[in-house]
């Protein structure tokens, strides 16, 4: 009989010393068991990059201008889950930047960006997962000269007809103030042909017909980009806005039919396909 006491005794003396221990592991790691949230990393890759302020395409036949006097932005935004990185790139504009004949031009700034790799870190509670494992952070211009460096780089040329095949990044070349030229790609871009919206069939008109982007909103473009830095990748949008509506007019011909897109397939600004007038 005391055998068996003695038994008991012991095995609640155990039990009571495990219970008391996995509380304390419990109560040790209960900070770290509810859930993981992303968060941002450390910066992975840096590089140049030509950056889109403006991106305007022209119809075949007609032309598209952007209005002087006024100041662009271009807000970037890369997201992983609950990471957010923002930057901007603007110009004031001191000339009106054209586009004819179906051709695409962009202005540009040179600018250096970075790209950061996105990590789980547990948390008390929730759950907000990466949904990318890098984002992407414009730093800011290069300065030539002391200030920063715009340029327009055409991206489709004279007598294209159609913006479904528009390229999505340029290429173009810096000569800086010691002699040297050096060349640069930019992000990529999407800025063209999507699915017809509206049809403009001027095959009977007898004068040119003038459309604005924007008749209620300073926002002229959303669309999607993209930028990749020794393998790293990262995809993004950029809006691009100005200080007045109207700001970026097209102007239309006679004798064509004209299929009408959102440019990147958000807009407001447009792309173009083009058909001749049949008879």
């Amino acid at each position: 009989m005391k055998i068996h006491r003695w038994l008991l005794i012991t095995a609640l003396i155990v039990a009571m010393s495990i219970l008391v221990s996995t509380n304390y592991i419990l109560a040790s790691a209960s900070p770290n068991l509810g859930g993981y949230v992303c968060e941002l990393g450390s910066k992975v890759a840096e590089g140049i990059y030509w950056t889109p302020i403006i991106l305007l395409n022209s119809p075949y036949a007609g032309y598209a201008s952007a209005m002087q006097g006024l100041t662009y932005t271009a807000t970037y935004t890369f997201s992983s889950g609950p990471v957010t990185l923002t930057s901007q790139a603007s110009s004031s504009l001191s000339i009106t930047i054209n586009a004819n004949n179906g051709a695409a031009v962009g202005l540009f700034r040179l600018d250096e960006w970075a790209i950061y790799n996105t990590k789980m870190v547990p948390v008390v509670a929730g759950y907000e997962p990466c949904t990318q494992p890098y984002v992407a952070q414009d730093l800011g211009p290069v300065l030539v000269e002391n200030a920063p460096y715009l340029k327009i780089i055409p991206i489709l040329p004279p007598g294209t007809t159609s913006d479904e095949n528009e390229p999505n990044q340029v290429y173009s070349t810096v000569t800086f103030p010691n002699g040297t030229t050096e060349g640069f790609y930019s992000i990529n871009f999407n800025n063209g042909f999507s699915s017809v919206i509206s049809t403009l069939n001027t095959c009977n008109a007898v004068q040119s017909t003038t459309m604005t982007v924007s008749q209620t909103s300073t926002t002229l473009l959303t669309a999607s980009v993209s930028i990749s830095i020794n393998g790293y990748s990262s995809g993004g949008s950029v809006t691009i806005q100005t200080t007045t509506t109207n700001a970026w007019s097209y102007t239309f011909p006679p004798g064509y039919i004209y299929y009408i897109s959102y440019a990147g397939g958000q807009g407001p600004a447009y792309a173009f396909k083009t058909q001749t007038c049949s008879g």
